[in-house]
């Protein structure tokens, strides 16, 4: 099991360090091709909206913006460069793409094993957000976010976030690569109602297939569901977790697990909708 391709999206300053570190830790181990991408704008949707421009004024706005179209793309270079001069041994390439972020990160998400993405607390404005809704629901591939606090190789504890939904077994199936090498694996049950009678079911699975699996079941208490399960899972893991149970407009306005651990989770967390 290996992974062949990863995706790391980047701004014209780069990516976290957190998400630059694990994504190149995470192509050496697995002798798997870094791929860099570099999502940018083009002139003409960088314009300010107006019906009344001249085509003299337009054409001066669009030079503008090609100008800074150039440098931002030279700046993405240059980071690229420093970084791939500190891990020679690494098989990297920077793709610039002139478009709008979820639509590039979509479309080079879809032919990688997974996309190294940072958290909302390490990244929040309109590209790191589309950036995010773009490989969770739109590259039927999972994704690996990494908070400022969690970057360089990822940890040899596997913990898996078990519910009985779609999500949660694409998500042990994406992380197959990770449990072939980990020296621990923990399974918790999260069911939100009754006990989740499939925990046993997925425990003897695992177990069949030779990893080291352990039980056990999260106490939410009077805590909300990704608090809890951010507890339990404790520090220098690798968390395992389907996103997106529920549909998205409910926990953007009632809140939820997923945005609950994307907001503060201080481990890796390996995601699959």
């Amino acid at each position: 099991m290996k992974l062949v391709r990863i995706l790391l999206p980047i701004d014209h300053t780069g990516a976290t360090a957190a998400c630059a570190d694990t994504a190149f830790a995470l192509a050496q181990r697995f002798g798997a091709e870094l791929q860099v991408l570099h999502p940018c704008p083009p002139p003409v949707q960088r314009l300010p909206y107006s019906t009344e421009l001249s085509p003299v004024y337009f054409e001066e706005l669009v030079d503008v913006a090609r100008k800074q179209v150039d440098e931002e793309e030279s700046r993405a270079t240059d980071w690229f460069e420093e970084l791939l001069g500190a891990h020679p041994e690494v098989e990297a390439d920077l793709l610039t793409v002139e478009g709008l972020a979820g639509p590039a990160v979509a479309a080079r998400a879809k032919v990688a094993d997974l996309t190294v993405l940072p958290s909302i607390a390490a990244k929040e404005d309109e590209l790191w957000g589309a950036a995010r809704d773009a490989a969770m629901f739109h590259s039927g591939r999972p994704v690996l976010i990494v908070p400022d606090e969690a970057g360089g190789p990822l940890s040899d504890t596997v913990v898996i976030a078990w519910k009985d939904a779609v999500e949660a077994v694409r998500a042990v199936a994406a992380a197959m690569p990770f449990l072939a090498t980990a020296k621990r694996v923990k399974l918790l049950s999260v069911a939100e109602d009754d006990e989740d009678a499939t925990v046993q079911a997925m425990a003897e699975y695992l177990a069949k297939a030779g990893f080291p699996v352990e039980t056990a079941s999260v106490d939410l208490g009077s805590r909300e569901v990704g608090e809890a399960l951010l507890a339990a899972a404790g520090s220098g893991v690798l968390l395992v977790m389907g996103c997106y149970g529920h549909w998205r407009w409910r926990e953007w306005v009632f809140g939820g697990a997923t945005l609950s651990v994307l907001r503060n989770t201080d481990v890796p967390v390996l995601m699959a909708h």
